[in-house]
């Protein structure tokens, strides 16, 4: 424990103790533990390590070191002792070393193994350590093997892998270690809240079945009524058997069913080839939760891949640590949790949390607000967008398709590049429903935000505004034949008319922005009434330009007609409050239902 590892000793200046710096929690942990029982580890040279022990220092001379690898799930270090003698020292997964003891070494393996199954039970990650000692002559001729495999330059980490595996073998089994594999606090809580906004959630993780489950437990995502479904058959026909079998069995009662599929790494595999993966992939839908234990890096990487790809869903990865790296790259959106792990998840990910329960704020209300305000902002600016040029569309129709244009070409790029510019930034900006305090005690509203997009809305919105401009084109020409504000020639048949239709669209887009904003700030206000006046000033300041304007404009005059009638003041009003009735009292109705209704399917929500 004190010289198979790879952790750097460091002196504090204040306290004048040792300070170790690593890479992975686990060695920094079993380097304090091991100088808790006398054992210290303090001087870390280019090629030697020096510890003190109960009899004194003693400096071993680092030979080589086989590095830990996902593949090979262990580490070793082959030294020279103070007595002169080779050892390899090597720690590692019980899979990775328990089959590669000599018989003489397994003297303890039975009783290790009930250990490592308690500490597994437990919670505590797990470690084997064992030794071996070397000839010098056959160490010499490994050593020259190593190097011409440390020197290739194809395959090289297969090369290495090939010629460890020659002098890891028939070992000295010493003993285990477990480590506490504390959870963060109120982990069990945001694994709760997160079930409850119908968030499916997978553990994938390289610990022994036993840890695995136990992690599931103490998170809750396993409870005392679940039902567990383990894998644990012998070869790929089986498998295929037991998957066909427990697809039918949960055909039947997968709406009541509180079921956890388990599975290993090994038995992964095989379920994720070709012929297998979308029926393995429908079980896993089916099943309330999924844990993939003893699994490497890659198999993290495709579970996620494979969610994605055929399920057209959001994957959200979140890990720790770098065995977590390749899955945080193929999930939709990576999470880093910044831990004890280093910072290879943090520089990998979208995003990065300090503690896992930060992740209820990130997607309840930081998540749910702006994917909300992106969409309502996407569906204002198309809604504006349309509303105004099926305007021109109905002009046409009723103008016999003269190709006169109901609109001056500056009023036209004045509504799109200034009187209405602000507006879809106002509702991406403000528009929030529900508070953080009422996202975070109702995850359940979660579920509501995921559904806000959607091809089906999209094309509501788009059917609303053809109405609106329809409504509004009929209402302005039915009271416009009826009026005074009528003049003779064509300023009058087509200017007054463009523009009491091109105000009263304003003003109804304006509104219509407001009223999906719940809070009306101070910036909400000017955005409607600025837009409104900018439009009224221009009027006027362009008529003031009519003399030099006049040989490409038949915008002249146009505000002494309408501005000095009331009746052009009483139609804004009166078809603006018309047109968007409607909309008042469809939202009104969906913001006193809409909590309610959601809550309630999966408990209750005081009003």
């Amino acid at each position: 424990m004190s010289v198979c590892h790879t952790v750097i000793p460091e002196k504090s200046k204040l306290t004048d103790e040792i300070v170790y710096n690593a890479s992975s929690p686990d060695e920094q942990a079993l380097v304090i533990g091991s100088q808790q029982f006398g054992f210290t580890f303090h001087t870390r040279c280019s090629t030697s390590v020096t510890i003190t022990t109960l009899n004194g220092e003693e400096t071993y001379e680092i030979l080589n070191i086989i590095e830990f690898t996902n593949s090979r799930k262990r580490m070793s270090v082959i030294v020279r002792a103070p007595d002169g003698q080779i050892k390899l020292f090597c720690k590692g997964a019980d899979t990775g070393i328990i089959k590669r003891l000599s018989k003489s070494g397994e003297k303890y393996k039975h009783q290790s193994l009930m250990h490592l199954n308690d500490f597994a039970r437990s919670g505590y990650r797990t470690l084997c350590f064992a030794y071996k000692n070397i000839s010098e002559s056959f160490y010499n001729r490994w050593k020259d093997e190593y190097l011409n495999a440390s020197t290739v330059l194809i395959n090289r980490e297969s090369a290495k892998n090939k010629v460890a595996e020659k002098i890891e073998k028939k070992l000295t089994l010493i003993g285990v270690t477990a480590i506490e594999n504390k959870l963060q606090d109120n982990v069990p809580k945001t694994i709760q809240a997160l079930m409850c906004a119908a968030i499916k959630i997978w553990i994938l993780t390289g610990d022994k079945e036993e840890t695995a489950l136990n992690i599931g437990f103490s998170t809750t995502l396993i409870t005392q009524d679940s039902s567990i479904i383990i894998f644990n058959e012998s070869n790929l026909t089986d498998l295929r058997h037991t998957i066909n079998q427990k697809i039918y069995n949960l055909g039947l009662t997968v709406e009541t069913m509180n079921c956890t599929l388990i599975i290993s790494g090994r038995l992964l595999k095989h379920a994720l080839s070709s012929d297998l993966k979308m029926k393995f992939l429908k079980l896993c839908l089916d099943c309330k939760s999924v844990i993939c234990y003893r699994i490497s890096p890659t198999q993290k990487a495709e579970i996620v891949d494979l969610v994605t790809k055929y399920t057209n869903e959001v994957t959200l990865a979140i890990g720790d640590g770098a065995n977590d790296v390749p899955m945080l790259h193929n999930a939709s959106i990576g999470v880093g949790v910044v831990g004890l792990d280093g910072l290879q998840a943090y520089n990998a990910s979208d995003y990065s949390i300090a503690q896992f329960n930060y992740l209820l704020k990130l997607l309840f209300v930081h998540g749910a607000w702006n994917y909300e305000k992106i969409t309502k902002m996407i569906y204002f600016y198309h809604y504006k967008t349309v509303i105004f040029n099926s305007l021109q569309l109905w002009f046409a129709i009723y103008s016999g398709w003269s190709g006169e244009v109901l609109f001056d070409r500056w009023n036209i790029f004045m509504y799109k590049s200034l009187f209405t510019v602000s507006l879809p930034f106002v509702v991406g900006l403000f528009l929030t429903t529900y508070s953080t305090e009422t996202r975070l005690k109702w995850p359940q509203l979660y579920y509501q935000t995921q559904n806000v997009f959607s091809l089906k809305m999209f094309w509501i919105w788009i059917l609303n505004a053809l109405f609106h401009s329809l409504l509004l084109f009929w209402l302005c020409l039915f009271i416009m034949r009826h009026e005074v504000i009528w003049t003779k020639g064509r300023v009058g048949d087509y200017s007054v008319f463009g523009n009491v239709i091109y105000t009263c669209t304003l003003v109804i887009v304006c509104f219509k922005a407001g009223l999906h904003i719940q809070s009306w700030s101070l910036i909400v206000h000017l955005a409607i009434w600025v837009s409104i006046l900018l439009w009224i000033s221009f009027i006027i300041a362009y008529n003031e330009l009519k003399i030099i304007l006049m040989h490409f404009t038949v915008f002249i005059n146009v505000n002494e007609i309408i501005f000095s009638s009331s009746i052009f003041w009483i139609t804004i009003i009166f078809i603006a409050s018309v047109i968007l009735l409607l909309d008042i009292v469809i939202i009104t109705i969906q913001r006193t239902l809409s909590s309610d209704t959601m809550i309630k399917k999966n408990g209750n929500l005081e009003k």
